[in-house]
């Protein structure tokens, strides 16, 4: 959605004159700084030393950020894909003590951004804001905001997107006093700089349904994802896998089942944006389909799996199926008490491969009821 301009309010004007006399000092100031991180960045992490990437900016404009690097390039060679895998510790004191964001100051002298604002997010998140979220951008995004002195990366999107609303409609001076002097103080604490068990803040895709999912298709930026999660110990005890997942292979099944009319598969995340599963149903044409979930093994164990699985009976219902079957390994007592929570049987009449349990669930097609059997 893209934000309408609104009308200016009249310490837009002197806050924009702050804003160059402010970024001059801290650039004068702190050049011996960013001269020493960019000589770093270059022995650490390589070239390039600066990251630059376009962003929306006041009424969705867009603009060049520019930050230090932080991460290793992609490199599925080295086991170098998601950004868990990418950031070195070396990236993650620059995070922790907002060094990364020095370079910014540029854009804030150039009038892209704003000393305090709602932080720059992606370009294409703009369709998937809300009309309320989108007016985050009715005003420059800052270096630091009212979201990042109250919980940072650490935040869900919702409470995220809430607060930077909050801040255009309650912006002045005395608000970005106070927001300054928190950001030193969270800057000190290190606090919120990734969301827990993960690098950075997950993705944007839009709101989250009533079990607090995400879901959208998965899409061919997941594969290097599926591969690491399906090569994960945790992942393979759980779905038997005998072969050793891999890219080139895995590109080439989803080029096969990209465009299956027979399934579906789609990527979970949760309120913060985080890839939390991957799933999927395959129909077997007569009002029944097979599910498969794979649960991202860094978040085993909190409650994930149940909900992604509390979707997929909802997606089952919505796409008027009469049943759900799986299989599930027998030794996997953690699989079987979620399935057996979520409604799942035993089915009886299947003939299941050794090692593995058939089970079935119904779905009610006038009210989403769960009922059992086939």
């Amino acid at each position: 959605m893209t934000p309408t301009p609104p009308a200016a309010r009249p310490y837009d004007r002197v806050k924009r004159a702050l804003d160059v006399v402010l970024a001059s000092a801290a650039l004068v100031l702190t050049l011996p700084v960013q001269v020493a991180v960019a000589v770093a960045v270059r022995r650490r992490l390589g070239r390039p030393v600066l990251f630059r990437q376009v962003r929306p900016g006041l009424h969705g404009r867009p603009f060049t950020l520019v930050k230090m690097r932080t991460m290793l390039d992609v490199d599925p060679a080295r086991g170098l894909v998601t950004n868990e895998q990418r950031m070195t510790p070396f990236g993650r004191r620059l995070r922790a003590t907002s060094l990364d964001e020095l370079p910014t100051l540029w854009n804030v002298l150039r009038g892209d951004m704003s000393i305090v604002g709602p932080r720059p997010l992606r370009s294409e998140y703009l369709p998937r804001y809300s009309p309320h979220q989108a007016r985050r951008h009715e005003v420059r995004p800052g270096v630091t905001g009212l979201a990042q002195v109250c919980g940072r990366n650490a935040l869900g999107w919702d409470e995220r997107l809430d607060l930077d609303v909050a801040y255009v409609d309650r912006r002045s001076a005395a608000l970005d006093a106070r927001i300054l002097l928190r950001t030193v103080g969270a800057v000190l604490r290190r606090d919120g700089i990734a969301h827990e068990g993960h690098a950075t803040m997950g993705a944007f895709h839009g709101p989250a349904n009533r079990h607090g999912v995400i879901e959208r298709p998965l899409a061919a930026s997941d594969l290097p994802t599926r591969v690491a999660w399906l090569n994960d110990p945790a992942v393979r005890a759980g779905v038997s896998i005998a072969f050793e997942a891999n890219l080139p292979d895995t590109v080439a099944w989803f080029e096969r089942v990209r465009h299956d009319g027979s399934r579906l598969d789609w990527v979970h995340h949760d309120r913060a944006g985080l890839p939390v599963a991957m799933c999927g149903f395959t129909f077997d044409g007569a009002g029944r389909a097979s599910l498969y979930l794979y649960v991202n093994p860094a978040v085993h164990g909190r409650g994930h799996g149940r909900r992604s699985l509390a979707t997929l009976v909802d997606r089952a219902h919505d796409l008027g199926l009469r049943a759900l079957d799986l299989e599930v390994r027998t030794d996997n007592e953690a699989a079987l008490r979620l399935y057996r929570s979520a409604g799942f049987q035993v089915d009886e009449d299947a003939d299941p491969p050794p090692g593995k349990l058939a089970m079935t669930r119904g779905v009610d097609e006038r009210d989403g009821v769960v009922t059992h059997g086939r």
